[in-house]
């Protein structure tokens, strides 16, 4: 009895030793992998826009993807469970060239020099050039757009005031997708895409400033709120709305988020806890392509 019972606890001591260094396979099996891709793909982005691969790739306890400096020093932060969730999300390897793509945006427009959050525009930016360069790499738009539309299932970078909602920034990256599809000397494929479709408005009524944001961003006549792309193509980022409330003259959807606009043309976000802080500024702009000329003043 006492010669089975020894036997019992090593075999359980063995099993636990072996789950244990099969666990900690997995995690570096989970680290080796996304450190490969990431690597991989910032490299062959950069090769393809003709850059050396300057960048430093590392692994930061982070919840996705970040782009930043230090001591003039380039660098593209990931966390290598979020890479791996993507590509099993999205089901090929071209999401996570996406995202990369994406941070490498930031860098070559200049965003990462500046200190301060990102914006709905420099977001945009990135995704027409995360676009651009995948489809010179060969991904189809569907490739292109798969880390986008896998975000919301394995809980990536939800719609906030510094990033656009989801259909927005797929509009962007199929404007760059498009755009280095055009490129190409043999241009069939084009046909075989279907184009976004963008706001179509003759008046521009309001102009929205946002704090720490350089971009502008306009209300037409459909109420739609719109940012204008490097090419002058117009792409949805809101919707201006009727106030519920007296305490704000009308409302701006921005993804999930309700941003009331006061009396004053004040552009206020309120928390779950009723208070409330500036954001930004409305004002008053109409612009008529008959008469070729904007007028502009504050709001009163």
């Amino acid at each position: 009895m006492i010669r089975l019972i020894t036997l019992l606890i090593i075999g359980l001591s063995f099993f636990a030793s072996y789950a244990q260094d099969s666990k900690s396979t997995s995690r570096e099996n989970l680290d080796y992998e996304a450190d490969k891709i990431a690597k991989e793909a910032t490299t062959n982005i950069l090769n393809y826009i003709g850059l050396p691969p300057d960048f430093k790739v590392v692994q930061l306890d982070i919840p996705n993807v970040i782009a930043y400096t230090k001591h003039r020093d380039r660098y593209i932060g990931y966390n290598p469970k979020f890479i791996q969730r993507l590509r099993i999300q999205s089901e090929t390897d071209w999401s996570a060239y996406s995202v990369l793509a994406h941070e490498i945006g930031h860098h070559l427009a200049g965003h990462t020099e500046k200190s301060g959050r990102s914006n709905p525009g420099n977001e945009l930016v990135a995704d027409h050039f995360s676009g651009f360069i995948l489809q010179r790499m060969g991904a189809t738009l569907a490739e292109a757009e798969s880390a986008l539309l896998s975000l919301e299932e394995i809980g990536g970078i939800s719609d906030t005031i510094h990033h656009p909602p989801i259909h927005s920034r797929i509009t962007s990256l199929a404007e760059g997708w498009m755009q280095a599809a055009s490129l190409n000397l043999n241009c069939t494929v084009l046909e075989k895409v279907e184009t976004p479709e963008a706001p179509t408005s003759d008046r521009y009524l309001h102009k929205c400033t946002f704090n720490g944001d350089e971009n502008v961003y306009y209300i037409n006549q459909n109420d739609q709120v719109i940012w204008f792309n490097e090419r002058g193509r117009p792409i949805e980022i809101g919707k201006k709305l009727p106030s519920e409330t007296t305490n704000f003259a009308w409302n701006i959807r921005y993804g999930r988020s309700i941003y009331g606009v006061d009396a004053k043309g004040v552009i206020w976000s309120t928390t779950n806890y009723s208070s409330s802080f500036k954001v930004g500024v409305i004002d008053e702009f109409t612009y008529d392509p008959k008469e070729g000329e904007a007028k502009s003043k504050p709001s009163k």
